[in-house]
């Protein structure tokens, strides 16, 4: 009998853990899967998933927003000539209800001095996010907490979510797509490799007309979602002790902006946050409306070069931001301007010459 018993117990203890290793091996196989089945645009779910690989603690400022900003802000520049450690953790139309919780992900890592906030989602008036951008700005997310809190932040219904949540539902059509580097672990980020810094440079050169607008302090009022997440984003700035610096990034388009953008500067005001927009006729850096932009709204590569000089040069004024030049810790970010200035070798280094601001005070 007790020899019957003790087969038995062994029985179900082998039979449990088939049951367990077959269930385990099927969730890995499911992960894998919805990794494989997951785009991997540079423009959004790689510069959060590689994120994670960055040294930890090695961001001194973190750029947060859409398309303008990672287009615009010049990591390799601003690392090349002043050493600043920066990040763009960005996506194509990022709304400030997604730029909230990339935040709030990214301080699980890094703890930034400053976080550039791209000021472009104050135009948008869309209540929630489509499709396509609610997986390119949420799939890359590793953290349950802030994966789930973005997906059901960019649906109108939590029900909407499930398919979002799970992966699979909303991605396993992209079979018939796939390619090589989707198999890749982690993924190579457009062949630029884990010290890529989120920076998306563009070739194109579109001419445009310097844009005619009266500059004001007339308001038009905000979508109040995204009012509500960016006052959400100025008090977790606040929380952590982080400053964070709003960044109007110059635009052909940016005529139709102009009211929305005073909104927001009213609200970040409340905070004591300052901003830059350097759509500003007063602010003036050598920008050219015919050769720096790829289209009607983005900074192309000599855009790029040409603002983040400029934005460099602030960020020094304003902030007592350490130059890590020379430190080993920080290598990634020389093997990232290396590679770039070997694809861009004619932007030489040349500091933009220091300027007071409007409101800075030494």
């Amino acid at each position: 009998m007790a020899e019957q018993t003790a087969s038995r117990k062994k029985k179900n203890a082998l039979f449990w853990l088939r049951a367990v290793c077959f269930a385990a091996l099927t969730v890995l196989l499911l992960t894998y899967a919805n990794f494989v089945l997951t785009p991997k645009h540079d423009y959004g779910i790689c510069s959060m998933m590689n994120l994670y690989r960055q040294p930890k603690d090695s961001v001194d400022v973190l750029a947060v927003g859409t398309s303008l900003a990672y287009a615009g802000i010049n990591t390799n520049v601003l690392w090349e000539e002043y050493g600043i450690a920066t990040y763009d953790l960005c996506s194509a139309e990022q709304p400030f209800w997604v730029s909230y919780y990339t935040i709030k992900e990214a301080l699980k890592t890094q703890h930034p001095r400053v976080i550039l906030l791209d000021a472009k989602p104050a135009i948008y008036t869309r209540d929630y996010s489509k499709r396509g951008r609610t997986i390119l700005s949420t799939f890359g997310i590793k953290g349950i907490e802030n994966r789930v809190g973005a997906i059901l932040a960019c649906v109108e219904k939590p029900r909407d979510a499930m398919g979002y949540i799970l992966g699979l539902p909303e991605v396993h059509s992209n079979y018939a797509r796939l390619t090589a580097d989707d198999f890749a672990f982690p993924p190579d980020n457009g062949g630029r490799g884990a010290s890529w810094k989120g920076h998306i440079e563009s070739d194109a050169v579109e001419h445009h007309q310097k844009p005619s607008l009266v500059w004001n302090s007339v308001r038009r009022n905000m979508n109040d979602r995204e009012e509500e997440y960016a006052r959400k984003i100025f008090e977790l700035g606040r929380d952590e002790d982080i400053e964070i610096l709003l960044i109007g990034l110059p635009n052909p388009d940016y005529a139709n902006d102009h009211m929305y953008y005073n909104a927001l500067w009213s609200v970040a005001e409340e905070y004591g946050v300052h901003g830059l927009n350097y759509n500003d006729p007063g602010i003036r850096f050598g920008l050219r409306y015919s050769s720096d932009f790829a289209d009607w709204q983005h900074l192309n590569v000599k855009g790029s070069v040409n603002f983040s000089r400029k934005l460099g040069a602030d960020l020094e004024m304003l902030f007592d931001l350490p130059d890590h030049r020379g430190d080993p810790y920080y290598s990634s970010y020389d093997e990232c301007a290396e590679q770039w200035f070997e694809k861009y070798p004619t932007f030489e280094s040349a500091k933009w010459e220091e300027h007071p601001l409007p409101w800075f005070e030494k």
